[in-house]
């Protein structure tokens, strides 16, 4: 890797979960709003939620993931600028 090239992200990080959603749409919008802090997320959802649209016994919840490294500030991001409906 050159110096001061930009940090893959897509090799061997170690991703981890900061937020469990009832669904692909919240979590695909929150995982723009941590990128557009500079913090690379993923969505991964179970292919049964996207197909049918819902969430039925924990089938169709997204989880958010973030490089381990950035998950503290991923979360107090979460915190400041997300407040999930009851």
């Amino acid at each position: 890797m050159q110096a001061g090239a930009p940090k893959c992200y897509d090799g061997n990080m170690n991703w981890v979960t900061v937020h469990r959603s009832n669904g692909v749409t919240e979590a695909e919008i929150l995982k723009n709003m941590l990128e557009s802090f500079g913090i690379p997320a993923r969505v991964s959802a179970e292919a049964v939620g996207k197909v049918l649209g819902m969430t039925v016994d924990g089938m169709g919840v997204a989880s958010l993931l973030v490089p381990a490294d950035r998950a503290t500030e991923a979360q107090d991001i979460l915190a400041e600028h997300f407040t999930a409906e009851a």
